[in-house]
């Protein structure tokens, strides 16, 4: 590649980050729904007004965009505290390993904040993302936390499993998000985020490893 085209590539790469940052940073503050692509483009300092369209499609190609490049490093975090579990974990260990990462960057990471402020949209509004998804790719962490909770909860049908693993999931979204929103900088110190994670991974593990209700004991784990 010579001089001209490695310039070129690193101006289109330059020109994505600054559209996804200022698209994250719009998102968080105003709202995905509320954020249109050309407002995005024009405070990114663009002058292609199409930059976006062109990168991306649309909006929901832009906000799955924002949230797998977090998600990367997220799940690097996640994969590395599940290879350190022991043996035979506990349900509280999976889940601590699950969601750990996932607060951590919000004390960490400048972008963690508006992160978080935005997975708690598309949690309680799947249909931003349109009809695909994040990255199979950087969900490989929680779908090795599941096989580790099955492994934990033997006494839980599978069925019940999965339905509060959803639950605890969408909790913990809120309760980081909340605890963002409601939560000066200066008060967001690693102990105070330490308390509300093991209360997190209390909740969880309770309610995960709960006996089945009797209409559902029935089913085949």
């Amino acid at each position: 590649m010579d001089g001209t085209a490695t310039a070129q590539v690193k101006a289109s790469v330059g020109t994505i980050d600054d559209l996804l940052q200022t698209a994250e940073r719009l998102f968080a503050r105003h709202g995905v729904e509320n954020v249109a692509l050309t407002q995005i483009v024009a405070q990114a300092g663009q002058k292609n007004r199409s930059a976006l369209h062109y990168h991306f499609g649309s909006r929901s190609g832009v906000l799955k965009a924002v949230l797998n490049r977090r998600l990367a490093p997220i799940n690097a975090r996640r994969e590395a505290m599940m290879a350190a579990l022991p043996a035979s974990p506990t349900v509280a260990d999976v889940l601590r390993a699950e969601i750990a990462p996932l607060a951590q960057v919000i004390l960490e990471e400048p972008w963690g904040p508006d992160y978080l402020g935005i997975l708690a949209q598309v949690t309680y509004h799947p249909q931003l993302l349109g009809e695909q998804g994040v990255a199979e790719t950087y969900l490989t962490g929680l779908r090795r936390g599941r096989v580790l909770l099955a492994l934990a909860c033997p006494k839980t049908p599978a069925s019940a499993l999965d339905q509060r693993v959803v639950w605890f999931k969408d909790s913990v979204v809120f309760a980081l998000a909340r605890w963002v929103r409601d939560t000066p900088a200066p008060q967001r110190t690693p102990s105070a985020l330490s308390d509300l994670l093991e209360q997190l991974v209390a909740y969880g593990a309770a309610g995960l490893a709960a006996p089945a209700p009797v209409s559902t004991r029935s089913e085949t784990p």
